[in-house]
């Protein structure tokens, strides 16, 4: 069947459906998104990264307008809390990205995909797939016919359980707290102006973990001084008591009094003073904790189905892939499609592009995951050449942006 005129169902609505959409719609596809929150994604505020060459093209390819809200960054700070207020340097390691507020990326994306063929509040129940396209059942009860179906429904996807029902996440047995505010509720500003005029941002190191902290731009889309978000995270073994073997998370608002005293001794005992300021002026309501997971699997593609994104690859945040992963796999898709007329070829090649290089980032995060949390270097002996080298040695000959590449052109 061809490509163009055939009647698409993107289940997801969020970066990766959004980006889907907007791939799919160039090769002349009748599309459809269904999300199955209500209005809830442009409140998310987390920072994610993605790579200056990748943000150049897709505002080239139109899926971003020129100078959407970001905050640009030049080189990580690794820091060693040793009793004095700011804490120790230990490298000063070069990597050109771009710093950005979910929420904002996503309002971005979204005002492309016109409010008609945006669907909220409308849950995948199951897909049954015809040798012709698929049958898609939704929460309110309709029964849809689509040419092709595609699973953009995150890490936990109903789309890929179904493509591959003996497969789920992994979970790597520790956990990422995280948290973000306005820049304007900071009394002490020295750690933040310290950093602005290097573009630089904090990765906190200490015995099985590390916390990173950046700038991301607000909700109002402004990335100036004053006036942007503080995002931190840490990564850290899991709390007693918890259980995160399957799927889930605890988002802001389900974080208690004890666990949040269980985050204020890892300050305590791992960061600098300054840098303990910034994570303690989020209150416990507004901290989340994300367990650690990922999952690969051999491939995206089953019959009319394919999936993108998280649904196709769970990789660690280690790697800062989630929304790059996600704009790549848009971007060979919309290629693909002025490539090949029909959907076996096309999904085809997409498959064998896609699903290789969701598997690589999972192997890759594994190693991050070890080299940074689970078997951590001692620290204070490392010289930036060992660092160097130990990233070097983490990174198995691959590039990685967040880690040396001088990738700033333009």
């Amino acid at each position: 069947m061809e490509v163009t005129g055939s009647r698409v169902a993107v289940i997801g609505g969020s970066i990766a459906g959004c980006a889907a959409t907007l791939a799919l719609q160039r090769a002349d596809c009748d599309v459809e998104v269904f999300e199955r929150s209500s209005g809830m994604l442009r409140d998310r505020g987390s920072g994610i990264i993605i790579p200056i060459p990748l943000r150049d093209q897709l505002v080239e390819a139109g899926y971003l307008a020129s100078g959407y809200p970001s905050c640009r960054i030049r080189e990580r700070w690794w820091i060693l809390a040793d009793g004095t207020p700011a804490g120790r340097r230990l490298w000063r390691q070069p990597g050109h990205a771009v710093m950005n507020n979910w929420g904002v990326l996503w309002r971005s994306l979204r005002r492309h995909v016109d409010d008609a063929i945006y669907h909220d509040g409308m849950t995948l129940v199951a897909l049954e797939p015809r040798p012709d396209g698929v049958t898609a059942t939704f929460s309110d009860g309709t029964v849809q016919s689509f040419d092709v179906l595609v699973g953009a429904d995150g890490y936990r996807s109903t789309v890929r359980q179904q493509l591959h029902p003996d497969s789920r996440p992994s979970y790597a047995g520790y956990v990422l707290w995280r948290g973000n505010y306005p820049e304007s509720r900071l009394e002490d500003r020295a750690a933040i102006e310290r950093a602005d005029p290097a573009a630089a941002w904090y990765t906190v190191c200490f015995a099985g973990g590390h916390g990173i902290l950046y700038m991301i731009p607000n909700f109002d889309d402004r990335s100036d001084p004053s006036h942007r978000r503080v995002n931190w995270a840490i990564y850290a073994p899991q709390p007693a008591g918890l259980d995160f073997s399957e799927p889930s998370s605890l988002p802001p608002g389900q974080v208690d009094d004890a666990l949040y005293g269980h985050l204020d001794r890892i300050l305590s005992d791992h960061f600098p003073a300054e840098l303990q300021a910034l994570v303690r002026a989020s209150p416990p309501a507004e901290v989340s904790i994300q367990p650690i997971y990922d999952e690969a699997v051999d491939t995206y593609v089953h019959g009319r189905v394919m999936l993108i994104g998280d649904a196709g690859t769970v990789t660690r945040p280690h790697t800062a892939s989630g929304a790059t992963k996600a704009f790549q796999d848009a971007l060979t898709l919309e290629r693909l499609a002025g490539e090949h007329r029909d959907w076996e070829s096309l999904l085809a090649a997409y498959d064998a592009e896609r699903a290789a290089a969701g598997t690589a980032l999972v192997a890759m995060g594994r190693r991050i995951g070890r080299a940074q949390v689970e078997q951590t270097p001692d620290w204070g002996t490392m010289s930036p050449d060992d660092f160097d080298a130990w990233t070097k040695a983490t990174l198995a000959g691959e590039e990685l942006y967040l880690y040396g590449a001088d990738n700033s052109a333009r």
